[in-house]
């Protein structure tokens, strides 16, 4: 950490002016962003090396043959996700005992090299120090303080600064600046003064405090460690990692296999080396911000240990003119020391570390984004864990700064600000990432449908909304000592929402990228109910089978449906909590100058519940006018059918989720403070009214009269029957509800601008009196508890339906036969390029062997036919049976192997297949009943078979898949 620069002696006694806010109140979230770097640096060498290891060291001949089996399986690079993804699962076996037989495995090579960076890695961390204290660099303090006067004055500025560990002070002859820096490890801190600053030390006594204290506060503040042990890493992985990556990359790119090959995979390698470069740019540009922040947090605390701020006060040049200006801006984004104009003001209002800045923010998300694509490898079952890892650090960066802005601005009297500029910048690096890697444009230069990206955006829009009404609600209400618990809780529920919503975009959502890659009829029969697809697809059952694609359709506990209820309950909790009457601890340590608690805000928790109430009342109406519009006087003759229950299931989905994106806009329309936060309280109150309706009449269905649906007997229903139902109808309620009723209270907040803009609404109503009657407080209480109570019961509804059993089963609809089973025909050259994949990696050896067959069964035939003895012919039909065998081995073989790209050769390998199948039965036939009638079946079915297999080969040269035969004299 570099230290002050020179300046003039200050008087003695100057001292800086107290900062009006305790920049410590709440953690800085610098951690996070470093753990994000660490994880990122960590994630890509895991990803990359694997890949530099395999391009050095595989064979290109097993490579070639490797990727021929994908395209052998019908797949093409260049067509959309779902496309493929219908032909692999047609040819999944297949392409797994291809992959096999060709696949290189370099996992012991990779884990030895990843080992070696790694441990490369600890020994730069341990080594710079060592290097940077070298002999011919710096020299001891006692052979340059030969008098001994500045040791006990170090002495003294260490026990100000309350180290527990005394550093090493050494002294850089060569320096001639008054400056100094720190480094080392966290357990042998080391500062390095500058000769200059040692020399001036007498007649500049209070500079040389303030350089020294400015060091001391890098140490106790813990910035030494993580920051080297990450320039550490981030040097091996430069050097050792990312160098050889992307040389592999460009030679991938440019020079390696036919020319056709590179400009087939030309997009995905292209993205692949723009990835590598925004991760430098991400790492470098993140890392900057952190030191410039850490570097404003040693100057106060320096400061409040009494240095003087005279050093601070370095002249600094004007920049005239709007292109210096910015080119200035720009160039400080580099550097890892802020400006010392900033660096002063930050002494009286440190707002620089409470500023929401969008290049931090941005950088955030397209380092995540990043991070998602290299965790890319990790098994199916680690999604749970990498969609929170992700929204943990994602939220947790930006909830800080959040968190922090809102604090300054309520102590500052400022307006707080918005969220959604902060979900805006959040969601556009994460755009970026998606469009200028391959994770979501695949072997595409852009993905077909990047709009589906939209979805992410507005996804953290709405969490960085929630986010920061929820920190001002807080921050009004909190009575404890400390804002940390407050904060990590109300970042931690956040979390866990967008985590639920990423689950389902790594697992569905996303290949929505490349369109909608489903069919009514494809969804509506992978429910494999009785009767479904029906001949006619109505639009009740067209939305149905949209919605069951949405978040919500998979119930089980890993894919964090119950988040959603933490979205209304905790704002819930909060706002029946009684706000604190007097000045608490927490903000008499932030901000000793006040004297009275921050305002509470505005009581409408009773309004909130009454809306929710409302909102239960109209979900009950509508599950009744559901009811009856499903009422059928037979029910046991409908009952049974697919459409009937599949609806009998969704409409409720679809009544509470509309009850609560309603509910959720009217109170948003009508709340001026914390609308969104108010409006999923009001949604929240609905769905667990609409939900306990939906399951009152499930159980007491048969009792209800013209409502009822599955059956006429009038009984209590055993919970085994209903509770299934209620579970998925609460998890689409929470998982899909929950974000719709975001969007909606947005849509609802949005028309209440528009009419105060067009004019068209009143004046604001009076302030109504502080003084609170009887009756008031009363009907406050009564709200509070409601609340805990309501609270408490959507927590315990959702905790009961997670821990059901069998709750955590996956949904067992098979996903290919969702998708649209018609696949586009290839381009004449792909077509080409796959007929040879298909024929060179097994599909000629299948062909030869099943004319070796034949040819055995010739053999034993014409023996048979010309046998002159007894013996002779039972020899013949013992040949005869083994040939008879080996014609089932090859077809059963031929059989199991890719399904032809090309549509036409596809009908000539199936009508080879079949005709070898009838071969092979007359065959068996014609060895367990000799005779002339099975004799001539069996000639038929030979020459028909012979015939397939040169239509076959004949097919294979006019494509131009096999070298056409030459005729032998």
């Amino acid at each position: 950490m570099a230290g002050l620069p020179p300046g003039a002696a200050p008087e003695a006694g100057e001292r800086p002016a107290s900062a009006p806010l305790d920049e410590r109140v709440l953690a800085a979230g610098t951690t996070l962003r470093f753990a994000l770097l660490v994880l990122l640096l960590s994630a890509a060498g895991a990803s990359m090396v694997p890949r530099t290891v395999r391009h050095v060291l595989a064979s290109s001949a097993l490579a070639d043959k490797e990727a021929a089996c994908r395209l052998a399986a019908g797949i093409d690079p260049g067509v959309s996700f779902s496309a493929s993804y219908v032909q692999y699962t047609r040819n999944a076996s297949a392409l797994e005992e291809c992959t096999a037989r060709y696949s290189q495995d370099f996992t012991g090579v990779s884990l030895a090299v990843g080992a070696v960076a790694l441990a490369t890695a600890v020994a730069v961390y341990w080594l710079l120090p060592v290097w940077r204290t070298r002999r011919s660099k710096v020299v001891p303090l006692d052979a340059m303080d030969v008098h001994g006067a500045l040791r006990p004055l170090l002495d003294e500025l260490t026990a100000v600064a309350g180290l527990t560990r005394p550093p090493r002070f050494v002294v850089d002859p060569a320096a001639l600046t008054a400056g100094a820096v720190a480094f080392g490890r966290r357990r042998r801190p080391t500062v390095c003064l500058d000769v200059g600053l040692v020399v001036t030390s007498d007649p500049h006594r209070d500079r040389f405090r303030a350089v020294v204290l400015h060091e001391l506060a890098h140490l106790r503040n813990g910035d030494i460690g993580v920051t080297y042990a990450t320039i550490a890493l981030w040097r091996v992985f430069l050097v050792l990692i990312l160098l050889p990556w992307a040389a592999t990359g460009l030679d991938v790119l440019l020079f390696a296999g036919t020319p056709d090959g590179r400009s087939l995979f030309a997009p995905f390698n292209t993205h692949s080396l723009v990835l590598g470069g925004l991760i430098v740019v991400a790492v470098h540009l993140t890392r900057a911000g952190i030191l410039r922040n850490r570097e404003i947090y040693a100057d106060l605390m320096a400061a409040r240990w009494g240095a003087s701020r005279e050093p601070w006060e370095v002249p600094t040049a004007q920049r005239s003119g709007m292109w210096p200006r910015l080119f200035a801006r720009f160039a400080e984004l580099w550097h890892t020391h802020p400006s010392w104009a900033l660096r002063r003001t930050s002494l009286t209002d440190p707002k620089a570390l409470f500023a929401l800045e969008a290049l931090p923010l941005f950088l955030t998300g397209l380092s995540a984004d990043i991070l998602v694509w290299h965790l890319g490898s990790l098994p199916y079952g680690a999604l749970p864990a990498k969609a929170v890892l992700v929204a943990g650090l994602v939220v947790g960066i930006g909830g800080v700064a959040l968190w922090r802005a809102v604090l300054y601005a309520l102590l500052t009297g400022r307006p707080t600000p918005s969220g959604r500029l902060v979900g805006l910048w959040l969601g556009s690096g994460t755009v970026v990432g998606e469009l200028t890697g391959p994770r979501a444009a695949g072997n595409h230069w852009l993905p077909a449908h990047p709009e589906a990206l939209l979805i992410l955006v507005a996804a953290l829009v709405l969490v960085m909304t929630w986010t920061v009404q929820h920190a001002e609600w807080c921050i009004r209400a909190w009575r404890g000592r400390s804002l940390g618990p407050a904060m990590v809780a109300g970042l931690a529920v956040p979390s866990l929402a967008l985590a639920s919503l990423l689950y389902w975009w790594y697992v569905q959502g996303e290949v929505l990228t490349d369109g909608w890659p489903y069919t009514t009829a494809g969804l509506l029969g992978s429910y494999g109910l009785p009767g479904l697809p029906p001949a006619h697809i109505g639009p009740l059952l067209e939305t149905v089978a949209v919605v069951g694609v949405l978040p919500g359709t998979d119930a089980s506990a890993e894919s964090l449906w119950w988040a959603g209820v933490l979205l209304w309950a905790l704002p819930l909790l909060v706002r029946a909590t009684r706000p604190p009457l007097r000045r608490p601890t927490w903000l008499a340590k932030a901000w000793p100058e006040t004297v009275a608690p921050l305002p509470p805000p505005p009581s409408a928790l009773g309004r909130h519940l009454a809306a929710g109430l409302a909102g239960g009342l109209v979900c009950w109406a509508g599950l009744a006018m559901a009811l009856a519009h499903m009422h059928t006087p037979d029910p046991s003759a409908v009952r049974m059918t697919g459409p009937f229950q599949l609806v009998h299931l969704m409409w409720p989905v679809l009544v509470i989720c509309g009850a609560m994106a309603l509910t959720a806009a009217v109170v948003a329309a009508a709340t001026d403070s914390a609308w969104l936060l108010a409006g999923l309280v009001a949604a929240g109150v609905t769905a667990l009214l609409g939900a306990g309706a939906a399951y009152l009449l499930m159980r007491t269905d048969g009792c209800l009269g013209p409502l009822n649906t599955m059956t006429d007997t009038c009984r209590w229903w055993p919970n085994q029957v209903a509770w299934p139902l209620v579970r998925t109808e609460l998890a689409y309620a929470l998982a899909l509800g929950t974000p719709v009723a975001g969007l909606s209270a947005f849509a609802g907040r949005s028309a209440r601008v528009l009419w105060r803009r067009a004019g068209r609404s009143g004046q604001h109503p009076t302030a109504r009196p502080t003084t609170e009657r009887p009756l008031r407080r009363v009907w406050q209480r009564g709200a509070r508890l409601a609340a805990v109570a309501v609270a408490v019961a959507g927590f315990g509804a959702t905790a009961l339906t997670v821990q059901t059993p069998g709750s955590t089963a996956r949904s067992s609809r098979p996903p290919e036969l969702m998708l649209d089973q018609s696949t586009q025909a290839p381009s004449a050259s792909m077509a080409r390029v796959q007929g040879q994949a298909w024929a060179a990696v097994g599909g000629l050896d299948r062909i030869n062997a099943l004319s070796a067959a034949e040819r055995a069964y010739t053999t034993a035939f014409v023996a048979g036919a010309h046998s002159a003895s007894d013996a002779e012919f039972v020899e013949a039909m013992g040949k005869l049976r083994t040939a008879c065998e080996g014609l089932t081995r090859a077809t059963k073989r031929a059989g199991a192997y890719f399904t032809v790209p090309d549509a036409t050769g596809q009908q000539v390998w199936s009508r080879l297949l079949t005709r070898y199948q009838t071969l092979a039965t007359a065959c068996r036939n014609l060895a367990a009943r000799p005779g002339s009638a099975t004799a001539r079946a069996a000639g038929t079915a030979h020459q028909d078979a012979v015939d397939s297999a040169d239509a076959m080969l004949y097919w294979l040269a006019e494509t131009g898949a096999i070298r056409p035969r030459t005729e032998t004299p």
